[in-house]
């Protein structure tokens, strides 16, 4: 019976909150797509949390723009990086430093290399990332993570390839 009530507390709230939650998110990141995500998100989130936050609506509320805020804080974040980086690529690009079919193979070999000896689940979650462009939401529902859990998998395997490619490592005095 508690499951249920709940259940409808739950519907009744995201009806509630739903269109205000995404409009501001909708404002803050500027796509309509990912507004949609992170509110889905918050609204998860508080389902898993929603029998330790029993109170009243309006703190409900504050709780749940908070947290729609602060996933909207986190894609941004994200998203400035993925930009940064696509700039630094284009600049080497540009400068001639990929331009070189046969150091661009080089590295492509090094890569694939650094790609066999991953662990099994980092290179599927990686090769799903970055060969299939998929955002970390859809690979965490294809692996059956959390969205933290791919993010830490990509971390992992970003270590394993500037290991790859660093050229001396500084020795601790």
């Amino acid at each position: 019976m508690e499951t249920k009530h709940n259940a409808s507390k739950f519907k009744e709230l995201f009806d509630s909150y739903y269109t205000r939650l995404y409009y501001a998110a909708v404002a803050i990141v500027k796509d309509p797509m990912a507004a949609e995500d992170i509110v889905e998100d918050v609204f998860v989130r508080f389902w898993e949390r929603m029998e330790i936050l029993d109170t009243d609506d309006k703190a409900i509320y504050t709780y749940l723009f908070r947290m729609t805020y602060n996933k909207c804080d986190d894609y941004m974040r994200h998203r400035n990086v993925q930009l940064r980086f696509n700039k630094h690529y284009l600049r080497l690009h540009s400068e001639g430093f990929m331009a070189d079919d046969n150091l661009f193979d080089e590295r492509m070999g090094v890569v694939e290399r650094v790609r066999k000896v991953m662990p099994d689940k980092t290179r599927q979650i990686m090769d799903l990332c970055y060969y299939e462009n998929k955002q970390y939401t859809e690979v965490a529902a294809i692996v059956g993570l959390s969205k933290d859990g791919v993010r830490k998998h990509v971390m992992k395997a970003l270590a394993m390839l500037r290991e790859a490619f660093s050229v001396k490592k500084r020795k601790r005095q």
